[in-house]
């Protein structure tokens, strides 16, 4: 969460310094220090911030040190983020940043179908997360292909669904994850027959054959992101 983001947040609840610095339980001075950049916004402090001032779950802090999604875990966490598929999972309130649930949900060795369908949606809506963490530490854990192929399916999602500023976003990350494309070939399921291989080798689509995948998902499968 940045200063700028900060004060824009609260100049839209139309909220003064002291009333932000009142409803959190601390000082006027601090709230300023904190809109000036003089101090960072703590981690302990920025859900709740993100709370009081409806701010997008992308200001929120991101940790790279937590274990992968289960499917049931993966869900929640994209309930929580607004998608509608998953809305009728038992959810917490707690909202993680998207860059955060992406990074957990690709890193489990199996991830659902319908998972996947999601995180295209997450990466069409959520858009304005932080691509340059996202990336890192995709590319530390051997995540590009999955990531990549992705982020080409949202951007064909955002471009059919008229989300220009989201599509130029996409596409500016998909050209970061081409220049580190892994030449192995991997898929969202760790367990695939010889007969399940061939028939998707045969049948992917080019988006995956580029990025090396074995799956058949096209953006047909994605719904919309309005």
């Amino acid at each position: 969460m940045t200063s700028l983001q900060l004060k824009r947040a609260r100049t839209a609840r139309q909220w003064t310094q002291a009333e932000l610095a009142t409803r959190l339980g601390v000082s006027q001075g601090y709230v300023c220090l904190l809109e000036r950049g003089a101090r960072p916004v703590p981690a302990a402090l920025a859900g709740t911030l993100a709370r009081l001032l409806r701010m997008a779950p992308s200001t929120l802090p991101a940790s790279a040190d937590s274990d992968a999604y289960g499917a049931g875990g993966a869900a929640r966490a994209l309930a929580a983020l607004g998608y509608a598929r998953f809305a009728d999972r038992p959810r917490r309130r707690e909202r993680r940043n998207p860059a955060e649930v992406v990074l957990r949900c690709l890193r489990a060795p199996d991830v659902d179908a319908r998972v996947v369908e999601a995180l295209v949606w997450v990466l069409v809506a959520h858009a304005d997360l932080d691509w340059t963490w996202l990336v890192r530490h995709a590319k530390a854990d051997d995540l590009q292909n999955r990531l990549g192929f992705l982020v080409s399916l949202a951007a064909e999602a955002a471009q059919r669904d008229g989300q220009a500023e989201a599509r130029a976003q996409l596409t500016f990350a998909r050209a970061a994850l081409e220049r580190s494309r892994l030449a192995a070939e991997g898929a969202f399921r760790a367990r695939l027959s010889d007969a399940e291989r061939r028939w998707l080798r045969q049948h992917r689509p080019p988006d995956a054959a580029h990025w090396n995948l074995l799956t058949n998902l096209t953006v047909a499968d994605i719904p919309d992101a309005a």
